[in-house]
């Protein structure tokens, strides 16, 4: 009815007046056709189904994941609202609808949809229903990787109405939202609200950490801060072990990818109330408890940078070589960071941050010609559930590209526009990918309002590389896997940035070969004696694993199509992407 009824569609009727006007018949009914009673009550409340006549787009199967419209003919439903249901689908017709709008951003807006969003913190039960059918009907309609989810989308939605219902208090509704906003498995399904802000806490520490071969490390600390060393294990805050603190906040995490769930726990690990809280670590070869304070300040100045945004750097006294920040480089500086850096031999671009929009810039002195970047899938706001295809081309070419190599850094930091970066840069001819699995969340997103002043996000618009492969969930695969080590941490080693550094860095490239492939892989074994094969299809899903000796692989029993390659030796942690035929 929200989106399909004509008089719904055109603002004429209130769908969230109706439905809250309807909800205490309809779940007070005594049997099964009372219930129908009270449903056909409400679909009739809608008015008269109106259809323009015209003909309705004919779209693939392949987009046609967010159009499901079996469930109209569950046996619950009577033969009259089977019949009400059924005359809506059939009329309908491309039409515009006061609950979205379109935007800049390419994703669709739903700013319009957000009655009752700034009422009271715990908004009555017939309203925290209603929140849950605004966000889950949101999400079923236009979220385009609906199909990557761990459980389906049906089955959360039985999951969450009783626990949001039957919601104690308002911390009680608003944190079993958050849960309910995580299972899009979505590293962009931001959350915040007054009530969750409050319990999470927003002062800072005096220290960051990240997860570091499964501990929660130290790396950066706040020069009047003596007691701590980078590189130091936390073991527990306030008296809470950190591991049994890591698993109780684990399911209010959102994010694409194990990484990035680990990531975002550390940010509700460091957030608190001001004032003090006692802090046990462990260096290695002891352990000590010391009391920290958390501020408003503390953030800001541990993501303070004072690197420049690019640098050249003389390696072994051979290699001429640029290092970018990403981070820090803004577009109008594109031309002379290539101006200083033209002469390398390689230029490092670093997206272990987020980036300022210069790849638009830095392409031009890349590519020859115009960069067919990425694939998008984009929502017919006008046809809710319809995805179409469309081709992203950036860029002018230029008649004489930059003549080095290029090399990326990327982690779990690098997420959406960063992510989008690499997918341009990577482009380039020879490039070399170094770091690990990042965010796994590219595309732009969209603002979702709810009852009890609760703000979520979602990813709405679908990111494709130009042949097709997803990025969602996966995320930008590097060439050479390198991650931080603790020990690298606490010699203030960059690790990443020391494989980059190579003077040669082919030679610490796996090849694989050919690509595309019809029945066997060859590798350069090298003095690797055994090497192990991971093969992954395009839904980060492993297929199978085998163990080689012979610098051969067969894989003829796979179908046609594309899949990742992960090769485990004893110098070596690379994926590669294959296309078989």
């Amino acid at each position: 009815m929200k989106y399909y009824h004509s008089q719904v569609a055109l603002g004429y009727v209130n769908r969230d007046e109706i439905l809250l006007g309807s909800i205490n018949s309809i779940r007070t009914a005594p049997d099964v056709e009372a219930f129908n009673d009270s449903l056909l009550i409400m679909i009739k409340k809608a008015g008269e189904m109106v259809s323009n006549g015209n003909t309705l787009p004919v779209f693939p199967d392949s987009l046609n994941n967010n159009l499901d419209t079996g469930w109209l003919k569950d046996p619950v439903f009577s033969n009259a609202v089977k019949a009400e249901l059924e005359n809506i689908r059939v009329k309908f017709r491309i039409q515009s609808n006061v609950y979205i709008a379109s935007s800049n951003s390419s994703a669709p807006s739903f700013e319009g949809d957000n009655r009752f969003y700034s009422e009271s913190d715990f908004p009555d039960e017939n309203k925290r229903i209603l929140s849950i059918f605004r966000y889950w009907n949101i999400i079923h309609y236009f979220y385009p990787y609906k199909s990557l989810m761990d459980q389906k989308w049906d089955m959360t939605l039985k999951e969450f109405i009783p626990a949001i219902v039957s919601a104690r208090d308002s911390l009680d509704y608003h944190l079993n939202f958050k849960k309910f906003t995580t299972r899009i498995n979505d590293s962009h399904a931001h959350f915040s609200s007054p009530v969750y802000t409050k319990w999470l806490g927003t002062a800072s520490p005096p220290f960051l950490i990240r997860h570091i071969q499964g501990e929660t490390v130290i790396t950066k600390i706040l020069p009047s801060v003596s007691q701590l060393s980078v590189g130091d294990i936390i073991k527990k805050i306030d008296d809470t072990d950190i591991y049994k603190l890591r698993d109780s906040l684990r399911k209010f995490v959102h994010g694409s990818n194990n990484v990035v769930i680990e990531r975002n726990l550390n940010d509700m690990i460091l957030l608190g109330n001001t004032g003090e809280f006692s802090l046990t670590v462990s260096n290695g070869s002891g352990e000590q408890t010391i009391s920290l304070s958390r501020n408003y300040d503390n953030n800001k100045a541990l993501n303070a940078v004072n690197s420049p945004a690019w640098q050249k750097k003389t390696v072994n006294g051979r290699c001429n070589i640029g290092l970018v920040n990403m981070g820090i480089l803004r577009p109008e500086d594109v031309k002379t960071m290539f101006g200083d850096l033209w002469d390398t031999d390689a230029i490092i671009f670093d997206v272990r941050n987020y980036p300022l929009g210069a790849l638009w810039y830095i392409v031009n002195y890349l590519f020859e010609k115009p960069l067919h970047i990425a694939n998008f899938t984009v929502q017919d706001i006008n046809y809710p559930g319809r995805l179409t295809w469309h081709e992203e081309i950036i860029g002018q070419g230029t008649n004489n590209p930059y003549n080095g190599n290029i090399i990326i850094l990327f982690d779990e930091r690098t997420q959406s526009h960063a992510e989008y970066t690499c997918m341009g840069l990577e482009q380039f001819p020879g490039s070399v990918k170094i770091g690990s699995t990042t965010a796994a969340a590219d595309g732009n997103v969209a603002r979702i309002y709810l009852p009890g002043k609760i703000l979520t996000y979602a990813t709405f618009l679908g990111t494709y590389y130009p042949d097709y492969t997803t990025t969602q969930r996966i995320g930008i695969i590097p060439d050479i896997e390198i991650k931080p080590t603790i020990d690298g941490i606490r010699n203030g080693t960059d690790e990443v940035l020391e494989i980059a550094l190579n003077c040669r860095i082919e030679d610490e490239l796996f090849k694989l070969y050919p690509n595309p492939v019809s029945d066997h892989l060859h590798y350069n074994a090298g003095t690797d004696v055994s090497v192990k094969f991971e093969v992954y299809d395009t839904m980060g899903r492993k297929l199978y694993s085998e163990y080689s000796t012979t610098g051969d692989i067969d894989v003829s029993c796979l179908a046609n199509g594309i899949y990742f390659v992960k090769v485990t030796t004893n110098r070596h942690v690379v994926t590669k992407k294959i296309i078989k035929y």
